[in-house]
């Protein structure tokens, strides 16, 4: 059993500040230690991503086994690692799941709405808009919820020709959460991706798996991390991929290219396809 204080006087989970990498100012930060970083790509370079775990534990550990199996160097979680924010039961499960990968991989992440009222959250990560440089790549992670305009502000400022943007909440949707008002505020972002050339963005809040394509520019849903799934409601022409399953997202990078694959939460591949870079 994990302690907590009362109140927040000593960062908790400390094997966290091991494991969440971030750049700021150009220097690699674990928390708040500064260290030498030395992360370049190989023939078998890793990332797995998945979202909205929540209070879905059975297949939550289901896919951080399949995961497993990858050996990645990096694991994205999209937000909605708990289901409430306020909860200290959510947060020791969510921890005791997940232990094997904050263990063996770089684990990054991005707050979701339920990880609201967010104490626990901004103690144990306290990051909002942040970027990783992994593989001659760079990972931007957004944190809508801190304001449309900072999000705008941080693309202008840190996207280049190389970046992947991961976020909670989608672009675009075809799930019951395109009536979100920040879902439809986020719209203004397509405009800002195409004109920094940012090429793939992955983010999660639809229980399911969504994949789209505008000229090239790519949009991941993967939002089946433990929860319960989500019906399609509505018809995009963009929409070229869907499917009503729990499932989590691997890529694989080449100096040109990052493969995409998305597999069910049993290992069973839905979709692969290679975003040119």
């Amino acid at each position: 059993m994990l302690f907590f204080p009362d109140y927040f006087s000593i960062v908790i989970f400390p094997e966290i500040n091991k494991t969440l990498y971030f750049n700021f100012n150009n220097k690699i930060i674990v928390k708040n230690y500064d260290e030498s970083f030395n992360f370049s790509l190989n023939e078998s370079t890793i990332v797995a991503i998945y979202g909205d775990s929540r209070w879905g534990d059975k297949i939550h550990s289901e896919i951080v086994s399949q995961i497993l199996k990858f050996n990645p160097h990096v694991v994205i979680h999209l937000g909605d690692m708990v289901n409430k924010g306020d909860n200290i039961n959510d947060w020791e499960k969510f921890f005791e799941i997940t232990y094997d990968l904050r263990k063996r991989s770089y684990f990054q992440v991005v707050k979701g709405n339920h990880e609201n009222p967010s104490d626990y959250f901004d103690k144990i990560f306290g990051v909002k808009n942040y970027y990783s440089d992994f593989f001659g790549y760079r990972f931007i992670f957004l944190d809508a919820e801190s304001g449309i305009n900072k999000c705008i502000e941080f693309i202008k400022n840190y996207a280049n020709e190389k970046s992947i943007v991961f976020l909670h909440y989608p672009i675009f949707t075809v799930g019951p959460h395109f009536k979100d008002s920040i879902v439809k505020k986020l719209k203004i972002l397509h405009e800002i991706f195409l004109n920094k050339n940012v090429k793939l963005v992955i983010s999660a809040h639809e229980h399911n798996y969504q994949h789209f394509v505008f000229n090239n520019f790519h949009y991941i849903i993967t939002g089946g991390g433990g929860a319960a799934t989500y019906n399609k409601v509505l018809n995009n022409k963009n929409l070229t991929f869907f499917s009503k399953v729990h499932n989590f997202v691997i890529l694989e990078f080449n100096n040109k290219f990052v493969t995409v694959k998305s597999y069910k939460y049993n290992g069973e591949l839905l979709e692969e396809f290679n975003v040119q870079y």
